[in-house]
């Protein structure tokens, strides 16, 4: 399992739901247009994501982010959220399913002994 926070899925949800945002995933690390992508809400002039269109972002997020559609559908259709608190759920959402993940190898390791 790759050690995903799921930062450049939000962005690139994002870019997808809107032609405002630009994200370069070849930057190490990624960068986005606006710089402050993180910063401010969906539904910022700069970002211009309205509560309906949150909808379309999460079904991005869930292609880009399968394992985790559950969680994702959690996400609420407001746009006036903060883009970084939704991050943070993303990567708890992620760490969470890291986490059950490690729980059920060692579980295999302990009976296969």
């Amino acid at each position: 399992m790759t050690n995903k926070d799921g930062r450049i899925e939000v962005a690139i949800a994002i870019s997808q739901t809107t032609n405002l945002v630009e994200v370069n995933p070849n930057a190490k690390p990624f960068t986005t247009v606006p710089d402050d992508l993180f910063d401010i809400c969906f539904n910022d002039p700069k970002v211009g994501i309205d509560d309906q269109q949150m909808a379309i972002f999460k079904k991005y997020l869930k292609i880009l982010l399968p394992a985790i559609k559950t969680d994702i559908n959690k996400i609420p259709d407001n746009a006036n959220q903060l883009i970084e608190d939704v991050a943070k759920f993303v990567k708890l959402s992620l760490l969470v399913l890291q986490m059950k993940s490690l729980k059920n190898a060692s579980l295999r390791k302990i009976s296969q002994k």
